[in-house]
């Protein structure tokens, strides 16, 4: 099955973490953490791709995760989903992060 052919029903979650604006790392360094948990290997041994070349992780966290303003609120609402070499990635506005691998045919 062609990386192209997959469907929902094709992807198996492999890992989920928290992202946690306040914590000690930014969102890039939780997605790649999962991603390396998913394959097993430390997050250093991740050469390629290049995660920011696929995606830009700056503007989720500005959106999802922007500092209050005023006392206001100012996160966006929703999930963004993209694809990282064999994986499917979500990240919600709420700090959940699913990665999913595709299921061979």
């Amino acid at each position: 099955m062609t990386e192209a052919a997959l469907t929902a029903d094709d992807w198996q979650l492999v890992q989920r973490v928290h992202y946690d604006r306040d914590g000690r790392h930014d969102l890039t360094t939780v997605i790649i953490c999962a991603i390396a948990v998913a394959e097993s290997v430390a997050p250093n041994e991740l050469k390629e791709p290049v995660l920011y070349e696929g995606v830009d992780v700056a503007a989720i966290e500005n959106s999802f995760f922007r500092p209050e303003v005023m006392g206001q609120n100012q996160d966006g609402v929703g999930t963004v989903a993209f694809r990282f070499d064999d994986y499917h990635i979500e990240v919600a506005d709420e700090g959940a992060i699913a990665v999913y691998a595709g299921m061979s045919a």
